[in-house]
């Protein structure tokens, strides 16, 4: 199963909004872009609050099966007096498989027929928290999907009746993505970590994650057969000081010392093989050692009092090896520790197997913050290998290097009514908590309902900007009136396979200045190319005559293809309406979608044709632009 949306209502400073987590891209990546205090945070929240997984949310200090507690998910406008309902609607995707999973869950643990036949490809379930005056009253779980079901007995499909509604709905549940929330990767990791029942929350957290490692390496091993079966074998069991006499001699310890190796090997492997990619720092030398010791065996009795046991326990250590040190995890840098953390808990987590794993909706928070950029842009190329399968990632940023052009079509820009420009200081003091209206909308509708609001999805726009190199100016160039005459000559090399025409975007016809001093003060040889309308040729005339560029340097399009004023010129009706088809416009695009269609389509590496006309006419125009800067 795979979650497809989740609507959202009154939780915090969300109304009511939906998310829609449809892979359109071929990777189950999907990003939240907003400003800060825009809201990204609290619907990650509020998505982990339908199903949180138990381990993490026991790492972060909360309790197990609950994220937000139900007292701090009501609207902060209304934190006294708030009647009605908190709500998290959850859509499920459903595959045949998945279907006859249930259907077997259910014969098995009800005797109940769950008809296959008229089972949906989704199930909507909904999570309620009711309030009167403030006061939380009671929280409801429905599955809000009809099924049909009949007895061992029966002939007739019916609807399901009593509690037999509460069994299907566990039943279905039951298979459901759990969703691991991660605000931090920034932990404080264990000196020891038990692998016996011994221990807190943390090392139950950990000593999960110590099975992940194994399964992961691929070999079988587990905790119980490999490692506690040897340690708590029945010649093993007796008094402390025996056994260490025992112990001692015992060949069980190579044969536990072996796992921990092959553990040790696979984390080092993932954790600095990875950390060679991304930073391209030489890890040689660099390992990732765990050890075990054993401990006398203590349990409580029902009145907390500790007693010894003859069931010894036993804990292992994680420390990373340079050369000849040693050092622990809490002791090297911020961003290792970052790093190490996010790997292990993510990376090893999809490897879970065993009937009791789920597959996982996976949630960060401002992930990398503690990562330089290069290794920002570097990092999200594992992303796609956490979400594999029936796995999925979300997370939110508002750094432009945490952001991949090829996903931008699930791409969420997160608004909040109140971060809004005031338009006076009275309006910004007058805002409350009231005026709180946290939005998801994605990307795509975004910017073709809100195209002016750019500070929202800057980091969108930053990314995709185009930055030329230092050196291009050292060169011949071809100097363009605009970013749109560059995306487009862009789109149309690459389309073309032309990979050597030399492309500058300027900023305007009347730009031109400073480019043109350089041309004529170090003697570089531009090409200076400008509309055919009335300005472009107007800045043409003035160039030449205030800058003394020779005539052949200076160029409008009109004069190197008949008919084409501007570059937009160069679209035909079958390549505009490619466009509007692709941004999902219900008219024409205009010159900014336009330019925003080529640099989106160049930043995800997508260049297609659009038309016949415009691959022959832009080719006729390329053509002509390198004859005339090479003249």
């Amino acid at each position: 199963m795979r979650y497809k949306s989740f609507r959202i209502e009154n939780f915090k400073g969300i109304k009511d909004t939906t998310v829609n987590l449809q892979s359109l891209a071929g990777a189950n990546v999907f990003a939240f872009v907003g400003l800060n205090e825009s809201g990204k945070t609290t619907v990650l929240e509020a998505i982990h609050s339908f199903s949180p997984d138990d381990a993490t949310s026991e790492l972060l200090g909360g309790e197990a099966g609950m994220g937000v507690p139900f007292n701090e998910r009501v609207p902060r406008h209304a934190l006294s007096d708030f009647t009605g309902d908190v709500s998290v609607t959850a859509v499920v995707s459903v595959t045949p498989e998945d279907k006859e999973k249930v259907a077997k869950h259910l014969l098995t643990s009800h005797n109940l027929h769950l008809n296959v036949e008229t089972f949906p490809d989704e199930l909507v379930f909904q999570r309620q928290q009711r309030f009167e005056n403030g006061d939380f009253k009671k929280s409801y779980f429905t599955l809000r999907t009809k099924l049909e079901v009949k007895g061992l007995k029966q002939r007739k499909w019916r609807e399901p009746r009593g509690d037999e509604s509460t069994q299907i709905r566990q039943a279905a549940y039951a298979f459901t993505p759990d969703i691991a929330y991660f605000p931090t990767f920034v932990f404080d990791f264990p000196e020891t970590v038990f692998l016996t029942n011994r221990g807190d929350i943390v090392d139950q957290f950990y000593r999960r994650t110590f099975q992940d490692i194994l399964d992961y390496d691929g070999r079988s091993h587990t905790i119980e057969k490999d490692i506690l079966r040897r340690l708590r074998a029945n010649s093993m069991r007796v008094p402390w000081l025996s056994f260490l006499s025992l112990w001692g001699t015992n060949d069980d310890k190579e044969k536990i010392q072996h796992v921990m190796d092959r553990a040790g090997a696979a984390v080092t492997k993932l954790v600095f093989g990875r950390w060679n990619k991304i930073f391209g720092e030489d890890t040689r030398g660099k390992e990732v050692i765990i050890t075990f010791d054993t401990l006398e065996g203590e349990v409580q009795d029902a009145q907390g009092k500790t007693l010894k046991t003859h069931e010894h326990d036993l804990f292992v250590r994680f420390q990373i090896r340079d050369g000849t040190r040693r050092f622990n995890v809490n002791d090297r840098s911020l961003g290792f520790r970052w790093f190490f953390s996010f790997m292990l808990f993510t990376q090893f987590r999809v490897a879970r197997t065993g009937s009791g794993s789920r597959p996982l909706l996976f949630l960060f928070d401002e992930p990398a913050s503690n990562l330089h950029a290069a290794a920002q842009q570097k990092l999200i190329e594992s992303f796609p290998e956490i979400a594999k399968g029936e796995h999925t990632l979300a997370y939110s940023t508002h750094s432009h290097y945490l952001i991949e052009p090829k996903w931008l079509e699930q791409t969420f820009i997160v608004t909040n009514r109140a971060d809004a420009p005031v338009m006076s200081v009275l309006d910004d003091i007058s805002l409350d908590d009231e005026s709180l209206d946290i939005k998801v909308e994605t990307y795509r509708n975004f910017v073709n309902f809100f195209p002016g609001q750019t500070s929202y999805f800057q980091p969108i726009l930053d990314r995709l900007a185009v930055v030329p190199s230092k050196f291009d100016a050292q060169k011949a160039s071809i100097v363009l009136e605009g970013k749109s005459d560059y995306y487009i000559l862009r789109y149309l090399s690459k389309l073309l396979g032309i990979d050597d025409i030399p492309l500058l975007p300027g900023l305007g016809a009347g730009t031109f200045g400073a480019l043109a001093a350089l041309h004529v003060g170090w003697n570089l040889k531009f090409l200076f190319v400008l509309d055919g309308d009335i300005a472009g040729k107007t800045e043409r005339d003035r160039y030449a005559e205030e800058f003394g560029i020779p005539a052949e340097r200076l160029v409008t399009i009109d004069e190197l293809v008949v008919g084409v004023k501007v570059i937009e010129d160069l679209l035909d009706d079958e390549a505009r309406n490619v466009i509007q088809s692709a941004l999902s416009l219900g008219k024409a695009p205009t010159k900014g979608q336009i330019r925003r269609f080529f640099q989106e389509r160049l930043a995800c590496g997508n260049v297609e044709p659009l038309s016949k006309k415009f691959a022959q006419t832009g080719g006729e125009l390329i053509t002509k632009l390198k004859e005339r800067l090479e003249a």
